[in-house]
């Protein structure tokens, strides 16, 4: 039995090596385009979750858990949502390793400490929101720009945050549409925000519930046309020069 487990996690371990061999992404068909459309989604999300936040509406359901969390612990926003995800991607690998790719670990490592140095630069740039109106523009900013990157990051297909694949677990599984399930994990993370006396706010309940809606409407309205058709101009003068360490000093262009 104990052999059978560890050739079944074995085989997922290799599987998900695999689908994160960069070298082998970015010689795909317009891989390196997706690439960096990934990295662009993932400044643009904690950049939005930084906005969101000054707003001092509350923050998305999923960072309002993981803030209220770490400030208990005592210890880093950034560092908490990368441990926080690292647990979670054990369980989606488990259930669907599909799901999980560089953009896995680029979302993983780098929004929460993104998220970190826009709030520092938001602070010291911009006046503290102290006035509704004021508030509800950088809240409403920051819910579309969250929506928007969730759905550029997505449409890369290069791996999607543990978080976020549950929701397209639950999808998979429960035969529901992801817009619904995404609502489902938002409302069950601003619960336990709620419980913990977490940054909760009226943005926070928006964003639990119209966020899986809004990320559907820019799938096809926005994030689809940006990857087939606008980003191509860019992607014409774009050279990327990476190295396969198996045969030092060998490189490669694209």
């Amino acid at each position: 039995m104990c052999n059978i487990h560890k050739e079944k996690t074995d085989m997922i371990m290799k599987e998900i090596l695999e689908n994160m061999n960069l070298k082998k992404i970015l010689s795909q068909k317009e891989g390196f385009k997706r690439f960096n459309i990934l990295l662009c989604s993932i400044v643009i999300m904690g950049f939005a979750v930084a906005v969101f936040s000054f707003s001092g509406m509350g923050v998305d359901p999923f960072t309002a858990m993981n803030m209220s969390v770490s400030s208990i612990l005592g210890i880093g926003f950034g560092f908490y949502q990368m441990c926080i995800n690292g647990v979670l991607l054990i369980a989606v690998a488990c259930a669907a390793k599909r799901l999980i790719s560089v953009g896995t670990v680029v979302n993983m490592a780098g929004v929460g400490f993104v998220c970190e140095y826009f709030t520092g630069v938001l602070k010291a740039l911009l006046p503290a929101a102290d006035n509704l109106i004021y508030k509800i523009f950088l809240m409403i900013i920051g819910v579309f720009l969250l929506s928007f990157s969730a759905s550029l990051y997505f449409k890369c297909d290069m791996g999607v945050s543990p978080y976020d694949a549950l929701g397209m677990v639950m999808e998979e599984k429960l035969k529901l549409k992801y817009k619904w399930c995404r609502v489902f994990t938002d409302l069950v993370c601003t619960g336990v925000a709620l419980i913990l006396g977490g940054p909760i706010g009226v943005g926070t309940i928006i964003t639990a519930l119209f966020m899986g809606p809004v990320v559907s409407f820019c799938n096809g309205s926005i994030s689809k046309k940006i990857i087939e058709h606008k980003y191509r101009i860019l992607h014409q003068f774009t050279v990327i020069r990476y190295y396969d360490y198996t045969h030092f000093g060998t490189a490669y262009n694209r």
